[in-house]
Formats: structure tokens, sequence, C-alpha cells
């Protein structure tokens, strides 16, 4: 079983405690077969061609040791520019977040159209799915899967979602009958909070699920 991380921030984020070299070794020390660097957009700003030549030096430095993949967390709490789905092309992938926000997210029709801009592959990071069917009453889960999104089970702890996730059969079946591709995200500011456990119990679960971990 491979172990993918798609969701670490560095000094390019705002709450960033570490270097991408740090957060590249911890993830080697892990054994961590896939690292993704997923700094915030708001953060990075007109720093983004630097970050993208950072990431891909530490691709070069550690070619033969970790693969490492260039992504970008952009939140969607109000609307970004659209000048960001531009940007975001030299990326290897990027997640969407706060999309599920009961305050200030943008509306789930304008955001499905607006993602079409994006010809990376994309993510919602750490989004309740469920919440987000309650609200809209539509098949959130296939109209995402249709628009080739994946979904993040994100380990961290400070999403009551992934509570309620790992130890809910039902919903569990729910995302396995979707075959939605989820992605697992440890979103680490700072290593020594990562939990590799954690990290590790969430690709068993996925795997038993059946759905394919992406970018292997």
């Amino acid at each position: 079983m491979l172990l993918t991380d798609l969701h670490n921030h560095t000094t390019f984020s705002y709450d960033g405690k570490n270097t991408c070299e740090e957060i590249i070794e911890n993830a080697i020390a892990n054994s961590i077969d896939v690292v993704g660097i997923c700094d915030h957009q708001f953060s990075v700003g007109s720093d983004l061609y630097r970050y993208v030549n950072k990431i891909k030096e530490c691709k070069e430095k550690y070619s033969d040791r970790i693969k490492i993949l260039c992504g970008l967390e952009i939140g969607c709490r109000p609307k970004p520019n659209d000048l960001v789905a531009i940007e975001s092309l030299p990326l290897d992938y990027c997640l969407f977040e706060c999309l599920d926000a009961s305050i200030g997210a943008m509306d789930f029709y304008e955001f499905l159209e607006w993602s079409r801009l994006f010809t990376i592959p994309k993510g919602l990071a750490h989004t309740d799915i469920f919440v987000l069917e309650n609200k809209y009453g539509l098949d959130i889960l296939k109209i995402l899967k249709e628009n080739n999104f994946f979904w993040e089970l994100n380990t961290s702890g400070n999403y009551n979602y992934y509570y309620d996730f790992i130890t809910n059969p039902e919903k569990q079946k729910i995302i396995s009958d979707s075959k939605i591709p989820v992605s697992i995200g440890s979103d680490t500011h700072f290593i020594k909070d990562f939990k590799i456990s954690k990290l590790k119990s969430a690709h068993t679960l996925i795997s038993k699920l059946g759905n394919p971990i992406i970018f292997s």
C-alpha cells in the first residue's frame, strides 16, 4: 500500500512553520511514498513563480527518495479572481477549501461553473460533503465525480467530518459506492504535530472501501 500525503504547508503559508525541505524529509523519515506541498494561495500570492520553482528544485533534489507534487490550497470564501485558474497551470493539483463553510462560502452552483476554469487535477480539502448534500438537496458526490474532482480525507483532527466518517459505516459505504477518488492529507503546518499512525489508518480504510488513491 502506497502512502500519500497531499496536504502539507510550509513557510510559504502564513501559518506554516517548516521549510519545504523539512516537510519532505519528515515524509521520507516516515516512509511516505508521495508527498504534496499545498500552501495557501492567498499566502503565496505574487510569489507563485518562486513557490513553484522551489518545489521543482526539491523534486530534483529528492528524486531518488520520494515523489513530490506541487499543489495549492485555494479558499472559496469568497470567490477568488479568475486569474488564479491561469496561474495554477504549472501545478500538479489544487485543493479548494471552505466550500462547506456556514458563512461566506461560494454558492455551489457558482463554484462548479468557476472550477471548470481549472484544467489541473482538483479536489475538495477537508470538506463535509454530506453537509453540502443536505444544504443543496443534490447528489454532490455524483456531480463532483462527473466533474473530475477528488475528495480529501483530512487526518489533522481539526475537522469533525473526519471523526464522523471514520466511525460511520453508512457514510463509508456511500463514499465507496460513489467511486469518487479519495486523497489523504495530514494538513501539516508544523511537523511536531504530524501523526503517521492517523495517515496509515486513513489509507487502510480508503483501501478497504475500494476508492482509488490518486497520484500514486
